[in-house]
């Protein structure tokens, strides 16, 4: 590969000499004496090894080759101009571009306020959301596809760094007419004599939900299982068994026909944080988002989010 040994100041004193047509015009517009702005010419034309302008003692003009090199680094200072305002712009935030991987009960129930409040303060970012299961989540970090995630799974190893924002509970749903709809709380034993709802398995909620069963000696087998949360909801609303809801995802919807129900036993509580690779520096927008995702974070209580009780406010409302 050719080397490009140019010097800065060659070729300032070059581009002035082509500007102004003059030497002496050329010292003066840089600083510099006539003898010093002919050094640097000199220097140039010997590393080219073709002489860029005609010197007669009145006058001084381009030559070909010269002026062929002008062009050349006038269209390459403009493109360098541009690209040194893009960087400052991404690095001011007036301008940049971020994409997020999040499951869809962070997405809905977290995320969707954050980018809202992100966008108002920072509306020239463009911001990219793939909500999906987080193992896909976590592929596409991996594949850089994503800057970050924010789900609700700690990984282990030494790909990914995990940043801890609060942990989300699941509740139980049960529709307003069920047995247990005016009770406070039900035992994990007992929501295994129950129809489950749950999402897939490709799912943290089934990992989550799945290893509790697991841990308090019972048998975990869901009568249904559906990708979609509404469709989740749905299905408890209309008497077909009963579901683990989340705490963060049920401030979004309406509990208006069901009623949320503690569980008195099992570890039913996750972490949500932000994930990103170990070996990539995020860029500034990113950097900014994760600013926005803690102090949003530090506004929900400290065990990260609002006490069932406040989310059944509405709990025996009829379903509309």
């Amino acid at each position: 590969m050719l080397r490009i040994n140019l010097s800065p100041s060659d070729i300032e004193a070059f581009l002035s000499v082509a500007e102004t047509g003059s030497f002496s015009r050329a010292g003066v517009a840089l600083g510099l004496s006539q003898p010093a702005v002919s050094a640097r010419i000199s220097s140039l034309e010997r590393t080219l090894g073709v002489p860029l302008f005609h010197r007669t003692t009145r006058r001084v003009t381009i030559t070909d080759s010269g002026e062929r090199l002008r062009i050349r680094l006038d269209r390459a200072i403009i493109e360098l101009r541009g690209l040194l305002e893009e960087l400052r712009d991404e690095a001011s935030l007036r301008r940049g571009r971020v994409t997020v991987g999040a499951s869809p009960t962070v997405a809905a129930g977290f995320l969707a306020g954050v980018i809202s409040s992100f966008h108002t303060a920072h509306p020239e970012i463009e911001i990219v959301l793939h909500d999906d299961f987080y193992g896909r989540a976590l592929d596409r970090i991996l594949r850089g596809e994503v800057d970050l995630a924010v789900i609700p799974f700690e990984p282990e190893g030494e790909i990914f760094a995990f940043e801890r924002l609060f942990t989300d509970r699941f509740l139980l749903a049960v529709s307003a007419g069920h047995a247990w709809a005016a009770r406070k709380t039900v035992s994990l034993t007992e929501v295994a004599s129950e129809p489950l709802v749950t999402m897939p398995p490709q799912s943290a909620a089934w990992s989550t939900i799945k290893r509790a069963f697991e841990t308090a000696g019972l048998t975990f087998n869901p009568a249904l299982y559906t990708r979609n949360t509404l469709t989740t909801i749905a299905l408890v609303r209309a008497g077909f068994g009963v579901a683990f809801a989340t705490e963060l995802l049920m401030r979004t919807f309406p509990v208006g026909g069901m009623a949320l129900l503690e569980v008195e036993d099992g570890e039913l509580g996750r972490s949500v944080g932000i994930i990103t690779r170990k070996d990539r520096t995020l860029p500034p927008a990113a950097e900014a988002l994760c600013v926005a995702l803690r102090s949003a974070a530090a506004a929900l209580r400290p065990d990260g989010s609002r006490s069932a009780s406040s989310v059944q406010h509405d709990r025996t409302v009829p379903a509309q």
